[in-house]
């Protein structure tokens, strides 16, 4: 009964800490600046979730009070370079087994006239069968804007 109980609080601790982000920068933008916005896929052939996940980046990037919709102001880019997400019936039959969610962008700013001020590439997967694609593109926005607003 014991040995149930432990397996299953670990199975849960397990899949409490599954999605993970990681986060490499070059050159750090400055944080009290509003932005443009552009956004490009250079990673996928799933438009349906890729446009989902610009349109989370883009809620969390207003709600952060980053971007506006002016054009003559500095710019954040964001590029898809890699976009796998299982479907929910692969995640339901094939769990782990049937991949690792993962998402990579690299996020470039520029200045007003173009100049590069700053760049990072943010690297989110989901490797266990718990979790959900709504979550992972949560995590990935969320980790976008902290980068962003970092000094």
């Amino acid at each position: 009964m014991f040995r149930s109980v432990a397996i299953t609080v670990g199975i849960l601790l397990l899949a409490a800490c599954s999605t993970t982000s990681t986060v490499h920068q070059a050159h750090r933008a400055p944080a009290d600046q509003v932005y443009a916005y552009a956004f490009s896929n250079q990673g996928g052939d799933d438009h349906e979730g890729i446009a989902r996940l610009d349109g989370v980046i883009q809620s969390h990037l207003r709600q952060a009070g980053l971007i506006d919709a002016g054009t003559a102001n500095p710019k954040i880019e964001v590029v898809v370079k890699h976009y796998y997400v299982r479907s929910n019936g692969a995640r339901f039959w094939a769990g782990i087994m049937a991949g690792r969610d993962k998402i990579v962008s690299s996020v470039r700013v520029t200045d007003a006239g173009g100049a590069q001020v700053g760049n990072f590439d943010v690297e989110t997967f989901n490797s266990t069968a718990w979790g959900t694609t709504d979550g992972l593109m949560q995590k990935h926005a969320e980790e976008l804007v902290a980068r962003l607003k970092a000094s």
